[in-house]
């Protein structure tokens, strides 16, 4: 009897420690800082939950409401990523503390509990540096869905979030990555409205591909633009699979 409790002890462990999501950043990096306390679905990034599942909505009760608590956390060394101090981890989105740093490897920030409705998603980017240097860069994309998730839940979800999240002030974002991430967003409404047109969603991939681009360039002058390149290529990955399944592929 002793040995089966010890053994659901260790499996729930198990489960516990799996419940993070890593961010999306470089692989050789992107362990160096976790979100913890949800589970990723769709890539580094992304937690799509349906409403009312105690997997991963925290109260289990389909109340239209998907409710999750989330720490920013630390990391810890895998294969083939090292982690690194941090003198500064810096949060976007939703209001997540992180821990003062720097900090020994899987310390935590308190939990914050977030409500997002069904239909709806919330999400945080996070930038942790050594003094000048950047070491992690992390998106987190929270996805509350009323049934079975599908690839197209994913991808109006990644569309729905606002490209301020990445810190990037509206100002600092270029007006041209603004205008395509909202039109990459209407696309994929008006696909979800007729299903029988994914050339829509191939055009929306046109346009978040320019929004990667961008990202990429404002990089290059400023560390947000890390933060919005993630945000862009999470959304790309999420609707070229909605695209992919909508073609049957």
């Amino acid at each position: 009897m002793r040995t089966l409790c010890a053994a659901v002890l260790l499996l729930a462990t198990l489960q516990v420690g799996r419940a993070e999501v890593l961010g999306g950043g470089l692989a050789r990096s992107d362990c160096r800082m976790t979100f913890r306390g949800v589970t990723a679905t769709n890539g580094n990034s992304g937690v799509v939950c349906t409403d009312g599942d105690p997997t991963c909505d925290d109260d289990g009760v389909a109340d239209g409401i998907c409710h999750f608590a989330v720490r920013v956390c630390t990391g810890e060394p895998t294969a083939g990523c090292d982690t690194a101090p941090f003198s500064a981890i810096n949060v976007s989105g939703l209001p997540l503390v992180p821990p003062e740093v720097p900090a020994p490897d899987g310390t935590c920030g308190h939990a914050l509990a977030v409500a997002v409705p069904s239909g709806t998603s919330a999400g945080a980017t996070a930038l942790a540096r050594d003094d000048d240097d950047l070491r992690d860069v992390d998106y987190l994309d929270l996805c509350c869905v009323s049934g079975e998730p599908t690839p197209l839940d994913a991808a109006r979800c990644a569309v729905a979030t606002e490209l301020r999240v990445s810190g990037c002030p509206r100002g600092k974002i270029p007006r041209g990555a603004r205008l395509a991430f909202a039109r990459a967003r209407e696309l994929v409404t008006a696909f979800a409205h007729d299903p029988a047109h994914p050339q829509e969603l191939t055009r929306a991939l046109r346009k978040l591909a320019f929004v990667r681009r961008a990202a990429q360039r404002l990089a290059k002058r400023d560390d947000c633009g890390n933060a919005l390149g993630l945000v862009a290529s999470y959304a790309e990955d999420v609707v070229g699979h909605a695209r992919a399944a909508a073609s049957g592929r």
